[in-house]
């Protein structure tokens, strides 16, 4: 995980915010595919991704990471999953601008309640 804590935060938010605003158009571009393709496809790689960056950070360790996250990395796999498809369907039945509109709008509430229930400043 020693990777992850040498990148600078303003970084890490603006990657991740470069890497979102392309999700509508590669959505978007799959005129003949079903949501269910979109998402198979999706998973496939993002799978891929999440097992590269494990076995780069773990090494040899990377299969007890699976065990070590515990039942907390269990609901966060659920959590994520249930996102994942969320934002497929809805790019699928809204427009870009209003998903990403409201999917922006989640760092204002984490602010928020991060002040309320995790008395950050």
């Amino acid at each position: 995980m020693n990777v992850i804590k040498n990148i600078p935060g303003p970084l890490l938010i603006f990657m991740g915010a470069l890497s979102l605003s392309f999700g509508g158009l590669i959505v978007k571009s799959f005129d003949g595919s079903t949501v269910w393709q979109i998402l198979f496809w999706r998973s496939v790689f993002f799978s891929l991704t999440i097992l590269t960056f494990l076995i780069i950070t773990y090494k040899k360790k990377f299969l007890n990471s699976f065990y070590d996250s515990g039942l907390p990395g269990f609901f966060g796999g659920v959590i994520l999953s249930l996102g994942f498809c969320g934002y497929v369907f809805a790019m699928e039945h809204t427009k870009v601008a209003n998903t990403n509109f409201i999917i922006s709008l989640q760092v204002l509430f984490l602010a928020i309640f991060g002040y309320f229930f995790l008395k950050e400043k």
